[in-house]
Order: structure tokens, then sequence, then C-alpha cells
């Protein structure tokens, strides 16, 4: 019995762990910033500096307005993100 708790455990937190999607560090060069019109979500739009033959940008949302507030338009940025597939980007982690 002991073992079969064990054994399902093991496999319910590798089951949490593969809904997270990804996680994604590289450095980008912050392009855009911009917010709703209510103030209420803030992203910041970019381009993979990593990959000059790719000129596709893209969106990530900030959830902490200081964050936002911090970074400058024009400027290259390592960051981590999440992509969850369906649900927006989400910044976990940026530095200059």
């Amino acid at each position: 019995m002991k073992n079969t708790f064990v054994t399902f455990s093991i496999l319910f937190t590798l089951l949490l762990a593969s809904c997270e999607g990804t996680s994604t560090a590289t450095s980008l060069l912050l392009l855009k910033k911009g917010q709703s019109s209510n103030n209420k979500e803030y992203w910041i739009e970019v381009l993979d500096s990593n990959n000059p033959h790719k000129e596709e940008t893209f969106k990530i949302m900030i959830k902490e307005k200081t964050v936002w507030n911090l970074v400058e338009e024009g400027k290259e940025y390592f960051v981590r993100y999440s992509d969850n597939g369906n649900s927006p980007r989400m910044l976990e982690d940026i530095q200059h």
C-alpha cells in the first residue's frame, strides 16, 4: 500500500510539472512597452537578438508595474519567460 502511494505521488508530481509549459532564457531587444487602457496589464514587445535572421517580434506580459517602469525601449536584456502554449508569454526574470 505504501509503495502504491509513493508511486501515485511521483506520477502526480510529474503530471503537474509537465502542464506548466516551457521556460526560456535568452537575450532580447526591447522594442516597445505597452499597457492596457485600464492600466492593469503591462507588456513588452521584443525581438530575439540571438537570431538576426528571424525578424519576428513577440509580446511578453509583465505582472508587476514596477518592473515595467524600470525597463527601457531600445535596450537589450537577458530575459527568462514562460510559454504555456495558449496563454500569453509571462516574464519570470529580467536583467540588464
